[in-house]
């Protein structure tokens, strides 16, 4: 019987079964399931098996982490399961697994892929339109002056050209050529379009005036007369031609579809967009808005209570992406959205149980945690916290989701507004109103918020009670979890920088299972050099099957993964190098990996890579050498390991 056989058997046995199974992959630390129906699964029971780190659930993935072992546990799932048969090439596009998720995993993972990489950006410009209206408002800033108007119109334009940001992310996602994702985009926004809904009525549809016709068909127009700021019809025009283009590359001769595929794409889907899309995306979008403020009049306080209690209940399963295209939607319609605004004291309520845990522990690792993890939660990123504190203490996240609920039912109750979207402290200014400058929406929010967080604190120093430091636990063989062999000396290790980039703390990272240090502390790197050299001397433990990553074990028993990107593993190696072997014995400095940081990046893939301590329980402290934010040489003192 093979080491992993028995926790082989545990894994596929809670998955669910074998029959619950669709598909099977790994990367260097987690093996990643595709099951056909995820209640099934025994999360509880596996994130208590010896051997299983934790379980992470997001975009329709039912991803076991494991840690090092992945490879030789992944052999004993296929081989417990009999699973031969599902070991397939792990991109969606060729495998049709996206059809294997269900309804809300697929909406989840489409609207999480749009607007996940603009959120920074949407923020910011929301920011940016609140504080100049404010400081008009104020007399700070000359509303009909030039400062101002390159300010305010720099973060309106964001929101004005919202269709073409969405066409561009939509099209990464649907695989459509990115520049033709934006023309359709840059066509929704175009001047003589917009100009379309200002003109006389010529006919009436449906309630719905129209002012010109495509070939004796009505263009029915958006309510406000254009598709600027709006969100669906931009997303459903791009995977429509995202169809028609892979339906044309089968017909179009090569020799010329350089430029007949797009003019045909554009051909067809703009007629679909303006026609069909269009209308039904927009009517679909005001129903839909016009029902969730229709719950939110009926009992705002009530509306208010379910969505600041349930938030973070929701974004550990990824849900509140659902709910992104109703807010921007309203934004587009209303100018302003109450429906998800009762969400905002959550972070707060959930930085200060962090901070009450931090306070009252003995424990100083802890300690440190917690003031990272509130750091993060100040600026909206709460993932570390849950992930890494309130969560695995269960009565903390309890405590704090009652607090965001309370924090949440003051902000119904007061209807607040929220004229664009965002995050964290900063996001406060996106409560001003953006037409006159008032900033009573964003005291009454401050208010709400500083109430929350009073609850959260105090319930927390009263109620939380921290246990007594148990025995290590043990590993399926045998050995006692980051207990890795260390030197008997003391003092601290200087691991250097395995990249040359910039340097971030590793909570940043857009990675639950890596930010919330469930692998271990660390920090991660943007390179800007495509490759990698040993941080020390020692022996690579796993590369085959793995080129987007290395593990390493030094000389002196200190464990590291540089995991070169985010989900990189999906490339199946594609645009990576690997340079040694398993088992081989390298020194300080050595090249290990060559990465192409251009194509991965146009793969639509981030280059971000932790260089995370996968032992770290080994050691009385891993912290950070080099300075959060600044730019390190491969070679430079990265992290400081005290044994």
């Amino acid at each position: 019987m093979g080491k992993y056989d028995g926790l082989a058997k545990m894994i596929v046995q809670n998955v669910g079964g074998k029959e619950n199974i669709t598909g099977l992959a790994h990367c260097i630390t987690r093996l990643r399931f595709r099951l056909a129906d995820e209640s099934k699964a025994q999360t509880d029971v596996l994130k208590q098996t010896d051997g299983v780190v934790t379980v992470v659930q997001s975009g329709g993935l039912y991803q076991v982490v494991i840690g090092q072992q992945v490879g030789e546990v992944y052999d004993a799932v296929i081989k417990a399961g009999h699973l031969e048969s599902l070991v397939a090439p792990s991109r969606e596009e060729d495998t049709g697994a996206e059809g294997n998720k269900n309804l809300v995993a697929q909406f989840v993972s489409v609207v999480t892929s749009v607007f996940v990489p603009l959120m920074g950006l949407l923020c910011a410009c929301g920011m940016l339109k609140g504080i100049c209206a404010a400081a008009a408002q104020l007399g700070w800033l000359d509303a009909g002056g030039g400062a101002y108007a390159i300010w305010y119109n720099a973060g309106d334009a964001m929101f004005y050209f919202l269709p073409v940001m969405i066409a561009y992310t939509s099209a990464k996602k649907f695989k459509l050529n990115e520049f033709t994702g934006l023309l359709i985009g840059l066509v929704m926004c175009a001047p003589a379009i917009v100009a379309l809904g200002s003109g006389e009525a010529i006919g009436s549809v449906l309630g719905s005036d129209y002012q010109a016709t495509f070939m004796g068909i009505p263009i029915i127009l958006p309510k406000n007369g254009n598709y600027t700021s709006s969100v669906l019809p931009a997303i459903v025009a791009i995977w429509a031609a995202a169809k028609v283009e892979k339906w044309l590359k089968k017909k179009v001769p090569d020799v010329v579809k350089s430029f007949i595929l797009p003019f045909l794409v554009l051909v067809i889907t703009l007629p679909l967009l303006f026609l069909i899309i269009g209308p039904i995306t927009n009517y679909l979008a005001v129903g839909l808005g016009f029902m969730a403020n229709s719950v939110f009049n009926f009992a705002p306080w009530l509306e208010g209570v379910l969505m600041g209690t349930g938030w973070q209940i929701m974004v550990i399963f990824g849900l509140h992406w659902g709910i992104v295209p109703i807010r921007y939607n309203n934004f587009a319609v209303l100018g302003y959205d109450t429906l998800q605004t009762p969400h905002f004291a959550a972070s707060f309520a959930q930085t200060a149980t962090v901070l009450a845990i931090g306070l009252k522990t003995k424990d100083k690792k802890l300690k440190g945690q917690c003031s990272a993890c509130a750091i993060s939660g100040i600026f909206g990123v709460t993932e570390p916290a849950i992930y890494g504190i309130t969560l695995p203490r269960k009565l903390p996240f309890v405590i704090s989701c009652i607090a965001s609920g309370i924090g949440g039912g003051l902000i119904g109750a007061m209807q607040l507004r929220c004229y664009s979207g965002g995050m964290g402290i900063f996001a406060l200014a996106n409560y001003i109103n953006p037409e006159n400058g008032d900033m009573s929406n964003m005291v009454k929010m401050v208010i709400a918020i500083l109430i929350s967080c009073a609850v959260s604190f105090v319930l927390t120093l009263i109620l939380y009670k921290e246990k007594e430091p148990e025995k290590a636990a043990q590993t399926a063989d045998g050995a006692e979890r980051g207990q890795a062999a260390v030197s008997g000396s003391t003092g601290t290790e200087v691991m250097v920088s395995p990249l040359t980039g910039k340097v971030m703390n590793l909570n940043e990272v857009e990675d639950e299972v890596f930010a919330g240090g469930v692998l271990g502390a660390g920090c991660a790197v943007v390179p800007d050099e495509g490759a990698v050299y040993a941080p020390f001397s020692g022996r690579v433990i796993v590369s085959e099957g793995m080129r987007h990553a290395i593990s390493m074990v030094s000389d002196t028993g200190v464990e590291v993964i540089i995991h070169v990107g985010m989900d990189t593993v999906e490339l199946k190696g594609r645009y990576y190098e690997t340079l040694v072997k398993d088992g081989e014995q390298v020194h300080i400095g050595q090249r290990l990996m060559n990465f192409d940081i251009g194509k991965i990046r146009e793969a639509g893939y981030s280059v971000v890579t932790p260089v995370v301590i996968t032992n770290s329980a080994a050691f009385s402290e891993v912290a950070m050498a080099a300075d959060d934010g600044g730019h390190i040489e491969s070679g430079g003192e990265l992290l400081k390991i005290t044994k």
